[in-house]
């Protein structure tokens, strides 16, 4: 089976500036990938790219295994050959139609038959009320909706999501995510969704793909993402905290760090031993109590969604260690025990923090 997206080696510059750089991912049938990744970083040029409203300055995008832009063969199809539903954040709806009408028009069967699958599209997107109103009578969150409704009403096999949720409130962001994954399911459709906020990602992805700096720097289950970050970035994205400085000591254990004063078995990635390196911990690694552990000190302490984010100051170490608590700790002094799969090292990024 073909794949349903692939990029090779892609490249796009805008003047000198190098937006992405040698690319390669590839999307299967009904695969649902969240794309990541700083200000910058490239997100929405690559899914314009996908999306035919960009063009490659190298390397090559096919669609259901047919080149749709490829520079060096003098090959590219525009957007509307390309079969694709697409999300963006100016909503890009027709002011003069209906919402019912707006969605009506790409559903691909004609009669009242139309008219009531854009309905039941509406009404699954939760602005069913709203099918007879024009967007302007909208507020943003629900042009929004009635753009996703859109999308999907073609039923294509690929869907393209830039921000698509940014405009909603808390409550209707969780709504959607749970509609459109499984919209997508229903109709068999893949979707890449670019997001800035975790939670798009650890709720909807199969997988997950990191853009930094226009590098893919790691594209991978949410599960195996959380155990196995590749990146300093994504080490932060999956919650761990720090940024500090530590140099990194080979012992019968293993490679790792020393942590007040004691050596810790860590996950390191691309530093050696001998070189000095960023060391960042997830607070679901640390735990308090007991005689035997590092002693710290409580340093703040805040209830934040059923649990006490406690902060803590090691010896030799210039950013507090969150840890997650069921009450607040007493304050003072207290040992914490540290959990070598929830330390991971990266190359030096300089003695900072970075939450």
């Amino acid at each position: 089976m073909n794949a349903l997206l692939e990029m090779q080696s892609i490249d796009k510059r805008y003047g000198a500036t190098r937006v992405l750089r040698d690319v390669n991912f590839s999307m299967e049938p009904g695969e649902f990938v969240v794309l990541i990744g700083g200000s910058g970083s490239g997100k929405t040029t690559l899914l314009r790219l996908v999306g035919g409203l960009e063009r490659l300055d190298g390397g090559t995008i096919r669609l259901r295994g047919q080149a749709v832009d490829a520079p060096a063969q003098g090959v590219w199809v525009a957007p509307e050959r390309r079969g694709l539903g697409m999300v963006f954040q100016e909503y890009a709806l027709w002011p003069h139609l209906s919402c019912r009408d707006n969605v009506a028009a790409v559903i691909p069967k004609r009669g009242p038959e139309r008219n009531r699958l854009a309905e039941d599209l509406l009404e699954r997107v939760g602005v069913g009320h709203h099918a007879a109103k024009r967007p302007a009578q909208l507020s943003g969150g629900e042009q929004q909706r009635v753009g996703i409704a859109r999308a999907l009403a073609a039923r294509p096999d690929l869907l393209l999501f830039d921000e698509a949720l940014s405009s909603l409130d808390v409550d209707a962001r969780e709504f959607l995510r749970l509609e459109i994954r499984a919209l997508t399911r229903e109709f068999g459709a893949g979707a890449l969704f670019v997001s800035h906020d975790p939670l798009d990602a650890w709720r909807m992805a199969d997988r997950i793909a990191v853009l930094e700096r226009g590098a893919l720097t790691q594209a991978a289950s949410p599960h195996a993402l959380y155990a196995s970050p590749a990146t300093a970035r994504v080490a932060r994205f999956i919650g761990a905290q720090g940024g500090f400085m530590a140099r990194v000591r080979r012992a019968r254990e293993g490679l790792g760090v020393e942590l007040g004063g004691r050596f810790h078995r860590a996950s390191v990635a691309n530093v050696t031993e001998g070189e000095d390196a960023s060391v960042f911990i997830r607070p679901a690694g640390i735990r308090v109590g007991g005689a035997d552990g590092i002693p710290a000190r409580l340093v703040h302490c805040v209830f934040e969604a059923g649990v006490y984010r406690a902060y803590w100051q090691l010896s030799g170490i210039s950013t507090p260690l969150c840890s997650y608590e069921a009450g607040p700790p007493a304050a003072g002094e207290g040992r914490l025990h540290i959990d070598s799969e929830h330390i991971f090292v990266f190359p030096s990024e300089g003695d900072h923090t970075h939450v």
